[in-house]
């Protein structure tokens, strides 16, 4: 019997491949590795969700905790929107959940990009890091008062904001771009394992060619955005 580690790593390889074919162009290969992805992630989250109200509601009731029958019903109201005559029901939970939500990002939002934001600036002047901070948060924030026209002194304080606007922004993007390469990066490493790299060529050769033959014959057809 296969071991499930080593099995993995197999159908990792043949998926990878499958999904990096959208490289070369919008074709049914890829368009099934993104079905599959997606049916794969719907079903994880229904069964991470369904633990999560079986925790943490469905034993509490069973315990006698009464009270925890409210979000129970809640839960179970939003799957009326399966059925187009009984969706109203759904707006309830859904409100309910937005509105909880609201109140609680509006408290996070005020401390973390406010208060704490405001406490982070306020640094000593007695090293370089500290000056450039806090003359680039303040310059930063003076770029956006749009009240008054870049004129006199405040003109030079615009632009100054706006070059350490583009640098978080340049630094953001280079921390973006070598994300994607990290995961790419890993992809292969595994992928050109010892022991699954014929597995892994296989694979390719095996795709190449499905996808060759295609569309020589054009017998596959190949889509396009435009």
């Amino acid at each position: 019997m296969i071991d499930p580690d080593y099995l993995g790593l197999i159908v990792g390889s043949l998926v990878s491949i499958a999904a990096y074919t959208t490289l070369i162009g919008d074709n049914p290969i890829s368009k099934a590795t993104e079905n599959l992805y997606l049916g794969i992630l719907a079903g994880y989250l229904f069964a991470t969700n369904w633990d999560y109200i079986y925790r943490n509601a469905v034993t509490k009731v069973q315990g006698g905790e009464a009270l925890y029958i409210i979000p129970l019903i809640l839960s179970l109201m939003l799957l009326s929107r399966l059925k187009s005559g009984w969706m109203w029901l759904s707006r309830y939970p859904i409100v309910l959940s937005i509105g909880v939500g609201m109140g609680l990002a509006m408290r996070t939002t005020v401390m973390a990009d406010f208060v704490q934001q405001i406490q982070a600036t306020l640094l000593r002047w007695n090293s370089l890091e500290n000056i450039v901070m806090i003359l680039g948060t303040a310059t930063s924030a003076a770029y956006f008062l749009f009240t008054t026209r870049p004129t006199g002194p405040y003109r030079y304080v615009n632009r100054v904001g706006r070059v350490f606007l583009l640098i978080a922004f340049g630094v953001t993007y280079g921390q973006t771009v070598s994300f994607r390469f990290e995961l790419v990066i890993g992809r292969l490493v595994d992928m050109l394992r010892p022991d699954v790299i014929w597995y892994t060529a296989g694979f390719l050769i095996i795709i190449t060619l499905i996808l060759a033959i295609g569309y020589k014959t054009k017998r596959i057809e190949w889509y396009s955005a435009k």
